[in-house]
């Protein structure tokens, strides 16, 4: 198993920070890294991938800087990114025959591998099809197939259920969670639910800094007494939604009950209840949680 570590890694464009000094060690199973759009997930992934070069810090992958491995680094990597560009009049077998060239894999292991792929992403019966016809979600389960032809054993991959339906967000995810047994796997994503499962280590990420790193249960630690449910008359749900972040709401005749996420409790009548993932992103991830 091999082991990413990041020391202060920072990336600026002209007058923006991407991303600003992240230290953290990565090694086996699957990394959910979560984080709204914007929060600079893309680009630290894309230094992960050796695609961008850090402005400050560095990636060691075992002790040695991933910049300084080249080729070597290239071969344990696979990624898919999250504009996964694709030739939509080549078959996805030929699609993939044309990946393993360019990652100049042997032509037999190729051929093996690229079966065993089409049939674990359920896509032989479909291998000879032009791209242009898949749906969204065949496309990207050809994606994490061109990913995994050289049997990566770090595995990048950015938004990679984006515009998926439910269905094939359930199945992709089954994917990543069987894949993360064997290798390592960093996955971002700004829905909860994609990692809910399946991360053995969750980072939250805002305005380019990991905010909080560490399991399910540290994670929701975090934000313990922070939730709360109430109930109000309907013509009150605007100005709690000003003062509070609400996580949920649900019609009740003329009344609504509400699910906030709030340092204070919001209400005399207000009760705390137990913590979710998406309530703890929430708590980490918006500004109005400390509203008084």
């Amino acid at each position: 198993m091999y082991e990413l570590e990041l020391k202060q890694v920072s990336k600026t464009f002209k007058n923006k920070t991407a991303v600003q000094d992240v230290s953290i060690c990565l090694n086996h199973g699957v990394y959910g890294l979560l984080g709204e759009n914007g929060a600079g997930k893309t680009t630290l992934m894309r230094m992960l991938c050796g695609i961008l070069k850090p402005t400050q810090g560095v990636i060691h992958c075992d002790g040695m800087p991933i910049l300084q491995m080249g080729g070597e680094y290239r071969r344990l990597l696979g990624y898919l990114p999250q504009d996964f560009g694709y030739y939509g009049d080549f078959s996805a077998l030929r699609f993939l025959n044309y990946v393993a060239a360019l990652k100049a894999l042997p032509e037999e292991y190729a051929k093996n591998r690229i079966d065993e792929l089409l049939e674990m992403v359920d896509l032989s019966k479909e291998k000879k099809n032009k791209l242009k016809t898949f749906s969204g979600g065949m496309l990207r389960r050809v994606g994490i197939a061109q990913a995994l032809l050289n049997d990566p054993e770090i595995l990048v991959l950015d938004e990679p259920t984006s515009g998926l339906d439910p269905g094939e967000r359930v199945r992709f995810r089954n994917i990543i969670s069987s894949l993360g047994k064997n290798r390592l796997v960093i996955l971002s994503t700004h829905i909860v639910s994609d990692i809910e499962y399946i991360a053995d280590k969750i980072m939250i990420m805002k305005n380019g800094q990991i905010m909080l790193a560490g399991d399910e249960a540290q994670i929701l630690k975090e934000a313990e007494g922070c939730v709360w449910k109430c109930v109000v008359p309907e013509k009150q749900v605007d100005s709690m939604d000003r003062k509070y972040v609400i996580s949920n709401l649900r019609n009740q005749a003329n009344q609504v009950e509400l699910r906030i996420v709030s340092t204070q409790k919001p209400s005399e009548d207000a009760e705390p209840v137990e913590v979710t993932l998406e309530d703890a992103y929430l708590f980490f991830t918006k500004k109005k949680y400390s509203v008084s």
